[in-house]
């Protein structure tokens, strides 16, 4: 009796042991639907560290889009900015969240047309060297007013993000 009820123990805590998480962790990944011509779309998350140590986020990449990049939005005045967001520290124990007119994963140039409901793979790149690989489903929104329809600067070019998704203008600063 005494070594089953051992065993048990070990059991319970080596199943313990292994569901520790060893980094950081997303949930409720989604892309936000665009016009099939959009050139731009953006990723949303949230990141949660459920470790004792700090991770940083240094950049994503996917292989449904050219390029990636981590941005943040920012009003001067009245026209939302988006600017890159450089390494992103998670707190231990700590949550990141990536929300529209917030921190976002800037999408460029997907390689095909995506429409509510298909899935977009995406792979977080950490200061450690480990990566997170995630799956975020593009979906409709109707964000906060001052995000859907809105007009935004990106890296020096103005966007018509949820309209016709072409670039409106080129502004070079």
């Amino acid at each position: 009796m005494k070594t089953r009820l051992f065993t048990l123990a070990l059991l319970l805590l080596s199943a313990t042991a292994q569901s520790a998480p060893a980094g950081p962790m997303v949930h409720g990944a989604w892309v936000r639907e665009a016009p099939p011509t959009a050139k731009v779309l953006a990723a949303y998350l949230e990141l949660h560290n459920p470790t004792d140590t700090a991770h940083v986020l240094v950049s994503a990449d996917s292989p449904a889009f050219r390029r990636i990049e981590l941005h943040r939005t920012e009003e001067h005045n009245g026209m939302a900015k988006m600017v890159p967001a450089g390494h992103i520290t998670v707190a231990p124990h700590g949550k990141v969240d990536f929300a529209p007119g917030n921190l976002h994963i800037m999408l460029i140039e997907p390689l095909k047309p995506l429409k509510a409901g298909d899935k977009v793979p995406l792979i977080l790149h950490f200061a450690d060297g480990s990566t997170l690989d995630v799956t975020a489903e593009v979906r409709r929104s109707a964000g906060p007013a001052h995000d859907h329809g809105a007009h935004m600067q990106h890296e020096g070019m103005q966007h018509d993000m949820h309209g016709d998704g072409m670039p409106m203008e080129h502004q070079h600063e």
